[in-house]
């Protein structure tokens, strides 16, 4: 009985966060015109670049970019069983930044 009950408050809860994590931002309103707009002359219009319908295609060579497979032999010779922890803890140094 008490094991249902934390489940269905558990999986309530869990909806209730979905919720709010897919609540769209309100939209602000503009602002009302302090004055009523004169009525002004056409202008000309303004000549534009014509926005281009498809970006470029790139090309990219896939003989270049680096695969696992490429690295594994590397790896193989600099980590041993004696200094692994040393790499691990060098690696997770330079992923984070320090």
């Amino acid at each position: 009985m008490m094991r249902m009950r934390l489940q269905t408050t558990c999986l309530a809860l869990a909806c209730f966060a979905a919720a709010l994590a897919c609540e769209k931002p309100a939209t602000p309103t503009p602002a009302p015109p302090s004055e009523p707009a004169a009525p002004t002359q056409p202008t000309a219009p303004t000549a534009t670049a014509p926005l281009p319908t498809e970006a470029p295609a790139l090309s990219v060579d896939l003989e270049t970019v680096p695969a696992r497979e490429d690295f594994e032999q590397e790896a193989s010779a600099a980590i041993t069983p004696v200094n692994l922890e040393k790499q691990l803890q060098a690696l997770e140094k330079e992923m984070t930044g320090d």
